[in-house]
């Protein structure tokens, strides 16, 4: 199942012309052409009923069915240009926190911001445990970092929630940064 997640992701997120996906600009598709698109590949097996259990036990949120289950998205994390994330853009909590890794942690610092990359924006979560999730994935030492959203607010800085209740934004420089958590939460 998780193989069969992270695959969806990244048709999903990234090429879903690999599956011969016909997406809208917010990144919809039509559930029943994603089956037939992996199933042709035949890299993987999907069924509705397996789709159905991998969107309702994905902890992170990632995808959202329409209302008739008939279509079928990723909430954000889209490399794919001409994609437009569906965001309620307003005020975040005071604190965001970001996970990563202690060797991409150099890096930001070393460039003096977190940069959104090939994405939409920097991702950010409510909660320091979705972060440790989302740090602990790449299979390298985990840190999260505590970003003051509160600050970037009052400096002018715009954000934007997915869905799934992770907040975007263009960039999170340096100094916006207030702690960094090197000890993972229990999980």
């Amino acid at each position: 199942m998780k193989k069969t997640s992270v695959y969806l992701c990244y048709l999903l997120r990234h090429h879903p012309e690999e599956a011969d996906l016909t997406m809208d600009r917010h990144g919809w598709v039509d559930v029943e052409e994603l089956i037939r698109g992996v199933n042709r590949r035949g890299k993987y097996r999907l069924d509705r009923e397996t789709l159905e259990e991998l969107v309702a036990r994905d902890e992170k949120g990632r995808y959202r069915f329409n209302d008739a289950h008939s279509r079928i998205k990723c909430c954000q994390g889209h490399s794919i240009p001409w994609v437009e994330p569906e965001l309620v853009y307003g005020t975040p909590p005071r604190y965001l926190y970001h996970g990563t890794t202690t060797a991409a942690l150099k890096k930001i610092e070393a460039s003096g911001a977190i940069e959104k990359r090939k994405r939409h924006g920097v991702h950010l979560q409510p909660e320091e445990e979705r972060a440790w999730q989302s740090a602990r994935r790449w299979g390298l030492t985990p840190v999260v970092v505590k970003v003051d959203a509160g600050a970037m607010v009052e400096d002018g800085f715009s954000f934007g929630m997915a869905e799934n209740e992770v907040w975007l934004t263009d960039v999170v420089p340096a100094r916006y940064i207030c702690d960094r958590l090197y000890s993972p939460a229990p999980q």
